[in-house]
């Protein structure tokens, strides 16, 4: 599988500004800005930034991007391990001074019991597994790999706040075959390459919280961006 996004990044790094466009199965295509990617704590939106003071312990870091949650975190003395599928980007990742990426899949977390206090899952990556059944599975697994204090710092985009006629039609049309209303099929292109389509699965919050409790998580605290994105907190919940 050609890995249009590690590449893009790896491009970016090196000072090539080519377009990263992200097409959606219906035809609706928006630009992807890289520089997020690599901002400084600073250039984070004030809701990302809130959502970080309820860090605490070891971390796990989902789909790490380049790193910038990562190295922040490190700065400040926390033992932080960082994941990514994509081996370009753990590549990236590692060369900006992330010192433990790891490229691993989040379908399968090997890691022991109780590992981590804390979990991230930014960048909209609650929804990364791309469907309900595969992220309850991996809501499942973080439950097992974290302490008894364990927190998900985890992001998404409440869809329902859109007034845009397409992404209204799209949701429609979810909802004609039988899909939630926040998944989408995507694909990112780049420098004339054209990556694999892939899901991703955007929720409410309260649909976080419908899909959490049942699992052993409660959705403690939301921040909001005021224009769909936001940052839950989940709490992990003693079972029995």
């Amino acid at each position: 599988m050609e890995d249009v996004f590690g590449k893009a990044l790896t491009s970016y790094q090196k000072g090539e500004e080519e377009p990263v466009t992200i097409r959606r199965e219906d035809g609706h295509e928006s630009g992807f800005d890289l520089r997020a990617l690599f901002s400084l704590y600073h250039q984070w939106p004030e809701w990302e930034r809130k959502s970080f003071s309820h860090v605490e312990g070891r971390i796990l870091d989902i789909g790490c991007g380049a790193g910038r949650h990562s190295l922040w975190l490190q700065e400040k003395g926390f033992d932080v391990v960082a994941i990514d599928i994509s081996f370009l980007t753990v590549k990236v990742a590692k060369s900006r001074g992330v010192v433990s990426p790891f490229v691993m899949g989040v379908q399968w977390l090997a890691f022991a019991p109780a590992s981590f206090d804390t979990v991230l899952l930014m960048g909209n990556n609650f929804g990364l597994c791309g469907n309900v059944s595969d992220t309850e599975h991996m809501l499942r697994q973080l439950y097992q790999i974290t302490s008894g204090k364990g927190r998900v710092i985890a992001t998404s985009n409440d869809v329902t706040k859109t007034t845009n006629p397409e992404h209204l039609s799209y949701q429609e049309l979810n909802t004609q075959r039988g899909r939630p209303r926040g998944q989408v099929t995507l694909r990112i292109e780049h420098k004339g390459e054209v990556g694999e389509w892939f899901d991703l699965l955007m929720v409410t919050p309260k649909e976080m919280e419908e899909m959490c409790r049942p699992l052993g998580w409660v959705v403690e605290k939301v921040y909001e961006s005021g224009d769909g994105l936001y940052a839950a907190i989940l709490r992990k919940m003693t079972k029995g």
